[in-house]
């Protein structure tokens, strides 16, 4: 597959590169700073240029098979207001509809649209308001912006992300019963398999391990 990504200097989407890549794919990522990817490779391109630049979004995006979009803000975020996010995914669905790009698949998060477990929206998401919130607002407009899409698109729901090998994944529709993190591995797995699998299409999966 040709593979265009988005968030490749982050934990998962570089796991995403270095499994992408083992399998076979060729990847196109678009970076704000190409010298922070630090991996080489002849089936690697790396552009340099903004998630939410249409012009550098459209460069990305022509000739793929397949989106993954990895991008986040960074750690919990700064607390303020953002949209950087469904920014990033308007203009990819866009530039996927231009140029005959079919699937996107990409990162959401548990609590958005009221996902997740009793816990999650009673107590962890008010502890964490300040944080959380803006950074679950922007993944509930992206939600949006995929299902106004006629793509196949898949949002994967995820837990707190941490560091280690993949492991066994759990998963449910309403994000209810699951743990509350999830490593990196283990995502970058899942996003894998749905870039060409035919599960959840057009579905939010929420996932753990």
């Amino acid at each position: 597959m040709n593979i265009a990504l988005f968030g490749a200097t982050g934990l998962t989407g570089g796991l995403v590169v270095d499994r992408a890549l083992a399998a076979g794919h060729r990847v196109t990522a678009v970076v704000r700073n190409p010298d922070t990817v630090r991996r080489k490779h002849e089936r690697l391109t790396v552009i340099g240029g903004s998630p939410t630049s249409a012009g550098d979004v459209e460069t990305c995006v022509r000739g793929a098979d397949v989106v993954i979009h990895c991008l986040g803000v960074g750690g919990k975020g700064t607390g303020k207001p953002t949209t950087l996010i469904s920014d990033s995914v308007k203009a990819t669905l866009a530039a996927m509809q231009r140029h005959g790009v079919p699937r996107i698949v990409c990162m959401s998060n548990v609590g958005a649209n009221g996902s997740g477990p009793w816990l999650v929206n009673r107590v962890v998401v008010p502890v964490f308001l300040r944080w959380l919130k803006p950074i679950i607002d922007d993944k509930e407009r992206m939600e949006s912006a995929l299902r106004a899409s006629a793509l196949e698109w898949v949002a994967v729901r995820l837990v707190g992300i941490t560091e280690g090998a993949a492991k066994p994944i759990r998963m449910a529709e309403d994000g209810k019963g699951l743990g509350f993190t999830i490593t990196a591995s283990s995502v970058a797995e899942f996003l894998l398999a749905r870039a060409a699998g035919p599960e959840f299409l057009r579905q939010t999966p929420s996932i753990s391990n």
